[in-house]
């Protein structure tokens, strides 16, 4: 008989946290969640509508036909420019000439080895290890730049 208060209890308490929790997820919850998976349908339209952040490289031909012109024919014409000039909207509205990321890590953000990539794409290891790999580890060599254009990339 004592462990009847207790099965009480516990279904009250249930019959109380179960519709609150449906009441309060139906309230957090948007309608579109689930429309087209496990998020928010309502997103796609959002997004779509939202004005064009980045630019493929054709956008910057206008300007820099000699860069262009130069890159296009490479094996980094697949990346756009922003990947290591930045964004578009700086330069045009902040400042008049844009530098590159002519770090070691901005070239490694591509090209350190990962088992996922194929192997005929061209990777190493480290900076340090690819310069003993091909026997030029010369006195003050400190950057990919020294030996790639990146605009001709071998």
């Amino acid at each position: 008989m004592e462990h009847r208060k207790h099965i009480v209890r516990l279904l009250i308490i249930l019959a109380v946290l179960v519709p609150g929790f449906v009441v309060a997820r139906s309230l957090l919850i948007p309608e579109s969640f689930g429309k087209y998976g496990h998020y928010r349908g309502d997103n796609v339209e959002e997004q779509m509508n939202l004005p064009l952040v980045y630019q493929e490289a054709g956008f910057c031909e206008e300007c820099h036909e000699t860069q262009y012109g130069s890159w296009k024919d490479t094996g980094h014409a697949t990346v756009n420019c922003e990947v290591c000039h930045g964004h578009w909207e700086i330069h045009n509205e902040q400042v008049k000439t844009m530098t590159a990321d002519k770090s070691n890590n901005g070239c490694v953000i591509c090209h350190l080895k990962l088992t996922g990539r194929p192997e005929e794409f061209p990777q190493i290891a480290s900076f340090d290890t690819h310069m003993i790999d091909v026997e030029m580890q010369e006195e003050g060599m400190e950057e990919c730049l020294e030996c790639h254009d990146p605009h001709e990339p071998l």
